[in-house]
């Protein structure tokens, strides 16, 4: 017992970090100096043909950023336990979540802008293929369109305007029916059924929007993925994003051949997440909200930064690391951290023995 307690109070020891480290300057290093050496690359597999997902530099970029909008958006699903390895229903459940647009489902159209009329020609192999009825696409098109006539019959579907309109008008509203999704979640374009080494399925989007595939039934929602950052915060919450942003940038220098230690990866992390929402490195973010109006000035946007300082008469309080090399002042890093202090008694001698010589 003796032996390991020992043992976990050295790993301990070698786990702390020293006090006065500038562990964000060693962070930033980390990070900084294998990005510069990174691959171009925009695009990767993801081990699926048909599902791609932003890599390398700019998704790195696109984390640090703190983009709003990922350019390429993915989902991995997984399956209640129950039917996990049942193929079939893992399909079902896929046909419940992708999204299927009318124009999808078409083998021809004919519309007559003058008469307001408008005839979809449905393919009853695609019909078949996403699990959909001639009944159903009627239905959702007659609940989501108003001041319409529409009729089915032998495959196809009519549709008529009951009030004229403007050309215009009518032409964007049969534009609009043909972009309609008559099924599935929006903002999943495409989803894949994959199968993991357990034997068990699972689905891949293109495509991401988790508060509504969480409602579904079937669906996993302690397993549920996304690389959406902003969307994982609006439905998980902020530990869940921090997660994401640590996790999602150690997945993309490893796979670029890099191994960083996780320690500075979660630093960032918690940098940009620890005021309860999500924070971009740069000047808008993190460098732009600092206390110094040095170390502002220093990142970008020097002009702007000392110009707003003199009109509002801020004091820059010295105490960061950017504007105390500026000035050329000591650092309060590393050995710089220490003050130190001589009680009155040790002065007096101090004073009374230079005195003496």
């Amino acid at each position: 017992m003796s032996e390991s307690k020992t043992l976990k109070e050295s790993r301990k020891q070698k786990l702390m970090v020293s006090y006065g480290e500038p562990v964000g300057v060693v962070a930033a290093q980390s990070l900084g100096e294998p990005a510069t050496q990174m691959v171009l690359r925009s695009f990767h597999t993801a081990g699926v043909s048909s599902v791609v997902t932003t890599t390398g530099l700019p998704r790195v970029i696109e984390i640090i950023d703190a983009r709003k909008r990922v350019k390429l958006p993915i989902m991995r699903i997984r399956p209640e336990k129950s039917i996990a390895r049942d193929y079939e229903k893992v399909k079902q459940l896929k046909q419940k979540i992708e999204e299927v647009k009318l124009n999808s489902l078409l083998d021809s159209y004919d519309e007559d802008i003058k008469a307001g009329t408008i005839k979809f020609n449905l393919s009853k192999e695609k019909l078949s293929a996403n699990g959909l009825t001639l009944a159903h696409v009627t239905s959702r098109i007659k609940n989501n369109f108003d001041g319409i006539d529409i009729s089915a019959e032998s495959g196809s579907i009519s549709v008529k305007y009951k009030s004229k309109k403007d050309v215009k008008s009518i032409r964007t509203s049969f534009v609009h029916m043909l972009n309609f999704a008559v099924a599935g979640i929006p903002g999943i374009f495409k989803a894949v059924i994959q199968q993991s080494d357990d034997k068990s399925f699972y689905i891949i989007t293109n495509g991401s929007n988790m508060a509504r595939v969480i409602e579904i039934d079937g669906v996993d929602k302690d397993r549920i993925y996304s690389n959406d950052i902003f969307e994982v915060l609006r439905v998980y919450g902020v530990e869940a994003a921090r997660n994401l942003i640590a996790s999602e940038i150690q997945k993309t220098l490893s796979e670029e051949g890099f191994g960083i230690g996780f320690r500075h990866i979660s630093l960032v992390a918690d940098t940009m997440t620890y005021t309860g929402t999500i924070r971009s490195i740069g000047r808008h973010g993190i460098a732009g909200d600092k206390a110094s109006v040095l170390a502002r000035a220093a990142y970008e946007e020097t002009v702007k930064h000392f110009i707003n300082a003199s009109v509002f008469g801020e004091r820059d309080p010295l105490k960061g690391v950017a504007e105390n090399i500026l000035i050329g002042k000591q650092i309060a890093v590393g050995t710089g951290r220490i003050k130190l202090a001589v009680k009155k008694e040790d002065l007096k001698k101090i004073k009374s023995n230079y005195s003496e010589k």
